[in-house]
C-alpha cells in the first residue's frame, strides 16, 4: 500500500487523517431515561390492568377489542405464579398493531403478578408512514442516544461507539414503521429466578 501513498499528491496525504476517521474515534452518546417513556400510554412495568386501560384509552376502544393470550401450564409465567397469566395484550385494526408482552414479576407479587416488559407498535408500510412515525417519535421522545441508521434511545448507550445500547439497557427503537420499547430487566430477573430454581448439585 505504501507505494500507492507515494503516488498521491502531498496535499491529499496531509489530508488523509481528516478524511478517514480512526476506528477508535469516540462518537457522542446521550443516555436517556427510557423507563419513563410510554408507547400509546403503556409503560414498561405496568400491570396487565394498567396496560389494558391505557390501550383502551389510546385507541378509544372497549376492553373486548384488546385480545389477551394466557400462559400454558408448562410456561414460566404459570410456574412462577402458580396460575395462568396474561402473557400478551394485542390490539389490531386495519394494519395497525400494538402488542404488550408481560413477564412474571420477581419477586412474586400475588396482587400484581405480571409486568409489561416489551411494547411494540406497528403501522402499515408506506414511505410516508415510515417518515411520519420517525418524526412523531423524535417529537415525543426528544434527542436520540446515538447516531444510528434508525432513531434509538438508550438508558445505557454503548460508550465511545455510537452503535446502539448495552445488552441490559432499556431502549426505544424506530425501524421502518415499527416502534419497540423494551426493558430487559424484567426478563433478566425471570431468567435468574429460574436458574436458581433449577440449580442442582451433581451427585456423582
Amino acid at each position: 500500500m505504501n507505494k500507492y501513498l507515494f503516488a498521491l499528491p502531498p496535499a491529499i496525504i496531509m489530508a488523509l487523517p481528516y478524511l478517514v476517521s480512526p476506528a477508535s474515534a469516540a462518537n457522542p452518546v446521550h443516555a436517556v431515561d427510557v423507563k419513563s417513556f410510554d408507547v400509546g400510554g403503556v409503560k414498561t412495568g405496568m400491570s396487565i390492568e394498567e396496560a389494558r386501560a391505557a390501550m383502551q384509552k389510546n385507541f378509544g376502544v372497549p376492553a373486548d377489542k384488546i385480545e389477551a393470550s394466557k400462559s400454558e401450564t408448562y410456561q414460566v409465567a404459570t410456574k412462577v405464579t402458580g396460575s395462568q397469566q396474561v402473557m400478551y395484550l394485542v390490539y389490531e385494526n386495519k394494519g395497525t398493531r400494538m402488542q404488550v408482552t408481560f413477564e412474571p414479576r420477581i419477586p412474586y407479587d400475588k396482587s400484581n403478578p405480571m409486568a409489561a416488559a416489551l411494547i411494540s407498535y406497528e403501522i402499515p408500510w408506506t414511505s410516508e408512514n415510515a417518515t411520519s412515525i420517525k418524526e412523531a417519535a423524535l417529537a415525543k421522545y426528544g434527542p436520540v442516544s446515538t447516531t444510528d441508521m434508525y432513531p434509538v434511545w438508550c438508558e445505557k448507550p454503548i460508550p465511545g461507539t455510537g452503535m446502539g445500547c448495552e445488552p441490559d439497557s432499556a431502549s426505544l427503537k424506530v425501524a421502518s414503521t415499527t416502534l419497540t420499547l423494551i426493558d430487559p430487566a424484567w426478563q433478566n430477573a425471570r431468567m435468574k429466578f429460574m436458574d436458581q430454581q433449577n440449580a442442582t448439585k451433581p451427585q456423582i
